[in-house]
């Protein structure tokens, strides 16, 4: 399990982060075609918006893993143990909620546009819409780790007489 860990960690990460690097790299050739050569690339848009889509779903696994979403915590810091953890709970529990209702409505936009395809390079839309029940997907496999680790985890360090 720690090695299909490790490997779904690194793999999210590393995809996310590779798209996000086109996407940069893309948009300044763009800009420099368009504005020194006066010829603008015709495919640019359509693959900003592959790799930009894939960013930011491949990227929420990668936030939820590492604890980079937003959050604000200003009355989880002042409940006590016991409190936090059913506030962890009801939180966990709503985002599971919300990434399912995501998840079924990105698998049902997958569907739905096998055949449309992008004008430049004809890529079907759904390799561009499964990014979202992929990222739910991973984000909810990500969270249920950390809410775990978070319930689960630290009762095994105060057993063992760490410090939490």
């Amino acid at each position: 399990m720690k090695k299909f860990r490790s490997f779904l960690a690194n793999l999210d990460a590393i995809v996310s982060g590779a798209a996000l690097c086109a996407i940069v790299l893309m948009t300044v050739a763009g800009v420099i075609m368009r504005k020194a050569v006066g010829q603008p690339f015709a495919w640019l848009e359509e693959m900003q918006v592959f790799f930009f889509v894939w960013t930011i779903f491949l990227g929420g696994s990668v936030a939820f893993r590492t604890g980079g979403q937003v959050s604000i915590d200003l009355i989880a810091a002042r409940l006590n143990p016991g409190a936090r953890r059913v506030l962890d709970v009801f939180c966990y529990v709503v985002a599971m909620v919300v990434l399912v209702y995501l998840c079924k409505g990105g698998v049902d936009l997958t569907r739905s546009v096998t055949k449309k395809v992008t004008p430049f390079f004809k890529i079907s839309y759904s390799y561009i819409d499964a990014a979202a029940p992929i990222g739910c997907v991973l984000m909810m496999i990500q969270y249920t780790f950390v809410i775990f680790q978070e319930l689960f985890g630290k009762k095994e360090t105060e057993a063992k007489g760490g410090v939490s």
